[in-house]
């Protein structure tokens, strides 16, 4: 089967969230993270990291947790500029260490990552990438890892106290479970044209251009899990962002012609449903 691959320069856009709880999540996310309100509307806060647009996180309220396992948000990604300021984050982070739910940290030979959860457990990396020229590529696939984080080395680029995010900081990528990773790959590399860049035990990682990964999926839940669901705390949707409308409308001609249901909505924007119900819309950059 022939793919044709998607804009080279699609990115991850925006994630909205569920919350059950607005005020204590817009806590975390502006006193805690540093985000700031870019503005705030019925049921709904858009935040980014200078109260300017674009908007990088969304929160609106729905249900608490669910309990059921399901499809959805493993994680969201916030990519930092610089490994300085990855630095400042953690000095933060440990600061606040007996009131933050910590996840872990890892160096993962592409980046070096911190995991935390929000007040609704979402689970959080904050990240920055080494330069691509330090990526190690076996035959298209990009080599990743879990090695322990060099704490110490990182501290220690800590120059001062964290104030927030960066104003070029954006959402680097969402990793997702699914309920089987044949399909997810069907979906996200045959239909929507995103590269195979690496595999792990129940994990496949996709990527538009020579990124190491734009979306991750995972069946850790297992296979058994339930669709997705925007009634409870979670995801909401991810945008994906293309460099053009051109590009855009080649995109929407594609999935059509592959009987993907999209929907026109309102601010130009299209959205569409994976193979488990999570919900994306494809806009413009």
């Amino acid at each position: 089967m022939t793919v044709t691959p998607i804009d080279e320069n699609a990115r991850i856009g925006q994630v909205h969230l569920k919350v059950s709880d607005i005020n204590q999540s817009l806590e975390f996310y502006t006193s805690f993270l540093g985000l700031k309100i870019v503005k705030q509307a019925d049921h709904i806060v858009f935040l980014s990291p200078d109260g300017k647009m674009p908007y990088l996180v969304a929160l609106s309220t729905a249900k608490p947790v669910d309990l059921t396992q399901r499809a959805g948000l493993y994680h969201f990604a916030i990519l930092l500029p610089q490994r300085k300021n990855l630095a400042e984050f953690l000095s933060h982070l440990l600061k606040h260490k007996d009131t933050i739910k910590i996840d872990g940290f890892s160096d993962h030979l592409v980046s070096e990552a911190i995991y935390i959860r929000d007040p609704d457990n979402i689970g959080i990396e904050i990240y920055r990438d080494r330069i691509p020229s330090e990526w190690k590529w076996i035959e298209n696939q990009v080599v990743m890892a879990i090695e322990p984080l060099d704490m110490e080395g990182l501290l220690a680029e800590s120059t001062k106290s964290w104030s927030g995010f960066p104003s070029d900081t954006s959402i680097g990528h969402v990793h997702l479970h699914v309920s089987n990773l044949a399909n997810a790959k069907k979906f996200y590399s045959e239909i929507l044209g995103l590269t195979t860049t690496a595999s792990m035990k129940g994990a496949l990682f996709f990527a538009a251009g020579k990124y190491h990964h734009h979306i991750a999926t995972n069946t850790w839940l297992g296979e058994d899990i339930s669709q997705a669901s925007t009634e409870f705390a979670g995801l909401d949707y991810f945008t994906i962002q293309f460099s053009s409308k051109d590009k855009l409308n080649d995109m929407i001609r594609k999935l059509e012609s592959s009987k993907i249901s999209v929907k026109s909505l309102e601010d130009g924007s299209f959205s569409i449903f994976d193979e488990d119900k999570i919900s994306i819309h494809l806009t413009v950059k």
